[in-house]
Order: C-alpha cells, then sequence, then structure tokens
C-alpha cells in the first residue's frame, strides 16, 4: 500500500510539492490517516507539503514573508471563539480541531484561521505533521 501511496502522491505533485488538500484526499482514498500518509511521504520520497488549508504556509517565499495567506479576522463571532477557547490548551490548537469548528458552524477553513489569528492562538499540532 506504501508503494501505491508514493506513485500516486508522486502524480498528484507539482514541482516536488503536495498541497495539503491533495495529501488529504489521498490519505482518504488509501483509507489512511493524514499523519499516517505523511510519514510515508516524508520517510520515502522528497516531497513537500505546500497549500495549508489554513492558510499557515505553502503560499510564497517564506524569506519575502509571503507564505502565509492567513490574516486576523477584523469579526469574531462570539460563538466561534467560544468554541475555539474551548479547544485551545496553553495557546495552541490541534489543525484537527479547527476542521471540526469549521464543519460544526459551517465555516470556511480560512475564516476558522483568520479568527484564530485574532484571538492570539497558534494552530499546533498539524494533521499533516508540518508544525
Amino acid at each position: 500500500m506504501a508503494q501505491d501511496m508514493i506513485r500516486v502522491a508522486n502524480e498528484m505533485a507539482v514541482a516536488g510539492e503536495l498541497a495539503c488538500a491533495d495529501a488529504h484526499a489521498l490519505a482518504a482514498r488509501f483509507g489512511t490517516t493524514p499523519g499516517a500518509l505523511a510519514r510515508v511521504i516524508n520517510e520515502e520520497t522528497e516531497l513537500r507539503f505546500t497549500r495549508c488549508q489554513l492558510g499557515l504556509f505553502g503560499y510564497g517565499l517564506k524569506a519575502e514573508g509571503k507564505s502565509k495567506i492567513v490574516l486576523k479576522a477584523t469579526n469574531v463571532p462570539d460563538d466561534i471563539a467560544e468554541a475555539i477557547r474551548a479547544k485551545t490548551v496553553d495557546g495552541r490548537i490541534a489543525c484537527s480541531d479547527v476542521w471540526a469548528i469549521a464543519e460544526q458552524f459551517k465555516y470556511p477553513r480560512l475564516g476558522i484561521a483568520n479568527v484564530i489569528e485574532a484571538l492570539g492562538f497558534r494552530v499546533i499540532p498539524c494533521q499533516l505533521g508540518c508544525f
């Protein structure tokens, strides 16, 4: 199975980069977790993950300050802020919890990340193990 995942990941990659959304789709296709898929990709290939669905990395050169697209939200809905705070420990919230909150409120993942940025929290850990 690992060799099949690697083959498909290489086919999906663009210029040696596999988008977060593609990695999650690939994990679902092979019936595994994003973390397990990422371990195989990291151990067996030179591919890099890019285009975080929360806007946290992969959108340009880090040296130029362009790798992130997440911004501080100007409007922080109270119910969403409460849900985020309930899942935050030591100023950190797991990526998987961010996704669950986005689903719960039918809110874009990037929008939830913007709210998290406004609240001053950090998203850790990433489902792919990138941070």
